[in-house]
């Protein structure tokens, strides 16, 4: 499959990348070069004649672009990038998508849409409403309901793939968050341990949601697996994409 990646010069883009290429034609479409020898459109995905020159071609898209920090309240978002980069290039991609004919759409999701204040206390599904209320979160929300709406009236597949922590496999299980120095361990209030999400295993999420021929618009929670029978439930990304994670943390 011919496959845009858009952001694929990213943090989440770069871990996607190598486990793609290995099934896929891939082409990046970012600002600034990937790493690998990919396919490189240099431009915004806010830019219609950028997004319709990558497009040209393609089978499916995949949209991993993330806005920038605030250079005011580092690390936090940037109010104006996170709505630009999150809601307003998912649109425009989409939108481009529709009119070059492509039909089938991946968008990089977060379990951010959940309030994060309690988050890994909680026991979330694909069932349970978003709640969150800070800027990354509703701008994660709200490109879902683009990816709905451009379903709907566009009769395109568009499948949320909601991650938590997604870190390179050479430091799985702690989280490599690109803002800090060293990979982090993220516990629950019982000091157990919630591991991250490992690249190739994130890459074959992808892969089995640009494979999902039932059409129309769904999500699915792809986060890290452990045996302490208390993380997030995959049952559906299991049951429907035939996806579990490879790399299972046994604490």
């Amino acid at each position: 499959m011919r496959i845009l990646i858009i952001g694929g010069s990213g943090y989440v883009g770069t871990l996607m990348l190598p486990g793609l290429a290995t099934e896929h034609e891939i082409r990046v479409l970012d600002l600034v070069p990937p790493q690998g020898d990919h396919e490189h459109v240099a431009g915004s995905a806010t830019d219609p004649a950028a997004l319709a020159a990558a497009l040209e071609g393609m089978d499916a898209v995949v949209h991993g672009a993330m806005g920038r920090r605030s250079e005011s309240h580092w690390p936090h978002p940037d109010v104006a990038s996170a709505f630009e980069v999150n809601v307003a290039s998912v649109y425009a991609t989409l939108e481009a998508a529709h009119a070059a004919g492509v039909r089938r759409a991946v968008l990089i999701g977060s379990l951010s849409v959940f309030d994060e204040g309690q988050l890994i206390e909680r026991q979330v599904d694909e069932e349970t409403a978003p709640d969150a209320a800070d800027v990354y979160g509703v701008t994660k929300r709200l490109a879902e309901q683009v990816g709905r709406i451009a379903a709907e009236a566009h009769g395109m597949t568009v499948t949320v793939l909601r991650l938590a922590f997604p870190t390179p496999d050479d430091v799985w299980p702690r989280w490599a968050l690109p803002v800090v120095d060293e990979p982090i361990e993220i516990r629950r209030a019982d000091g157990s341990l919630v591991p991250a999400l490992a690249g190739s295993d994130l890459s074959a999420a992808v892969s089995a949601a640009l494979s999902r021929d039932d059409g129309g618009y769904d999500v699915f929670h792809i986060v890290g697996a452990d045996d302490s029978g208390r993380g997030w439930s995959t049952a559906k990304a299991r049951d429907a994409l035939g996806w579990v994670a490879r790399r299972r943390y046994q604490g």
